[in-house]
Formats: C-alpha cells, sequence, structure tokens
C-alpha cells in the first residue's frame, strides 16, 4: 500500500488525483495504517463504469447490485426522483427496456473525493446517445452525473445518482435532420 504521505506527490504542479480529506489522513495515521487513495478511487471507478456497461446491456438486475438498498436517484435534470434500489432498477427497465431502443452512454472526466473512509462523491462527465428505429430518432447530448458511493462489505457501491443536462438534441436518425435542440445555456 502506498503510505499517505506519497499519495499527494504533484506531477507538473497537479495532484494526480484529489486529495483525501484531512480527517482521513489522521485517522489512517492513529491507526497506523496507510491510505490506498489509488486502490479506492479505481473501485469506485470501476463501480460506474459497470452502472454504464449493464445500463447500455439492459442488465437491470446487474445494474441494480452495483447500487445501495437505499439509493436514491435524480435523473432528467432532477425532474424524475427515485427512493431506493428496487425503484431505480424498475424506471429503469421500464424507460429504457424497450429492446427496440439501443443506448450508448460513456462516462468519463471523473472527479472523485474521497470524502471518508466508507464514503466518496464524484462528478462524471457523460456523453449519451439513444436510438429508437421504430420512431426514427435519435437523441444525443451531454451532462453531469453527480453521484455519491458508499463502502459496504460487498465493496463499494452507489448511493445517489444523477445527472444535469448541458445539452440534448433530436435528430431523426436514418437523415440526421435536426428535429429539436435544447441547450441549458439557451
Amino acid at each position: 500500500m502506498l503510505a499517505a504521505a506519497t499519495c499527494v506527490r504533484q506531477v507538473r504542479g497537479q495532484l494526480p488525483w484529489p486529495p483525501l480529506p484531512r480527517a482521513r489522513w489522521q485517522e489512517a495515521s492513529r491507526k497506523g495504517d496507510t491510505v490506498d487513495a489509488a486502490v479506492e478511487l479505481e473501485a469506485i471507478r470501476r463501480v460506474k463504469y459497470a452502472y454504464f456497461r449493464t445500463l447500455d446491456l439492459k442488465q437491470f438486475d446487474e445494474l441494480g447490485q452495483l447500487l445501495t438498498v437505499d439509493a436514491t436517484a435524480a435523473y432528467e435534470d432532477g425532474r424524475t426522483r427515485l427512493d431506493g434500489r428496487d425503484a431505480i432498477v424498475a424506471w429503469l427497465s421500464e424507460v429504457l427496456g424497450d429492446p427496440g431502443m439501443a443506448t450508448e452512454h460513456h462516462g468519463h472526466h471523473p472527479e472523485i473525493e474521497l470524502t471518508s473512509e466508507s464514503t466518496a462523491e464524484g462528478t462524471w462527465y457523460l456523453q449519451d446517445r439513444v436510438i429508437v428505429l421504430a420512431a426514427d430518432l435519435e437523441i444525443g447530448g451531454t451532462a453531469f452525473y453527480e453521484d455519491r458511493y458508499r463502502l459496504t462489505p460487498e465493496g463499494w457501491r452507489i448511493a445517489h445518482t444523477g445527472y444535469t443536462r448541458v445539452f440534448e438534441e433530436h435528430r431523426t436518425h436514418s437523415t440526421l435532420a435536426l428535429r429539436s435542440f435544447t441547450s441549458r445555456f439557451a
């Protein structure tokens, strides 16, 4: 494991990852433990990567295992709010489960901060695309996910997820003609 002091090395004046809160460093020092921030952050990234993979593969039960039982969600700029793993999985299954709908979600540029030994917060940049062939519709856009994570006996899990749209466009899939465009800035 990396010692706490080595986790804060600088690369060209930038931290290689967000620093852990001072309380975590102090707690690790009191225990005589080391905090391996890189391992913890990678475990959290893998949970979110799996969230996007299971979402696009329509593996909603598996996606549910990535959430805490009491997880919450705020989709569609917070217009859709869900409480509990079962409610989130049911809603995603209903909205995205149609086999005639193909989805593509890319989450990248994570900014994750470990806020305690067992909690973390993260922001992810999302690019997504939804294709509904029966409606000759393609929806694409970008958003920022705001997540909270909790360390459980099974590992890191998503305790809250939700996004705020930057822009969304609707196109005719067969011609790519623009039907509508919305942006939080226009």
